[in-house]
């Protein structure tokens, strides 16, 4: 079984839209809110190479099997990709 995490704010649409997939697949996930935490914020940077936008998407996060996606189109590919 995988795990999810999501880094996203709270005004990104994209962020909205992710959720909400994700809740139509019932797929439980850690909700990550950038503009509350720095930690949260550090960590979405380490994984995404210094990256900021949102939203980004973690399977399996701190596993050999980690995948990330960072953008709405390339998280919903991750999502139809970790079965």
């Amino acid at each position: 079984m995988h795990t999810f995490d999501l880094y996203t704010t709270p005004q990104c649409g994209y962020c909205k839209q992710l959720k909400t997939i994700m809740q139509e697949r019932k797929i439980s996930y850690s909700n990550h809110d950038v503009t509350i935490s720095e930690s949260d914020v550090a960590d979405m940077q380490t994984l995404t190479d210094g990256g900021t936008s949102v939203p980004v998407l973690v399977v399996d996060k701190g596993t050999e099997h980690q995948q990330v996606a960072q953008g709405l189109n390339d998280a919903q590919w991750l999502l139809d990709h970790s079965k």
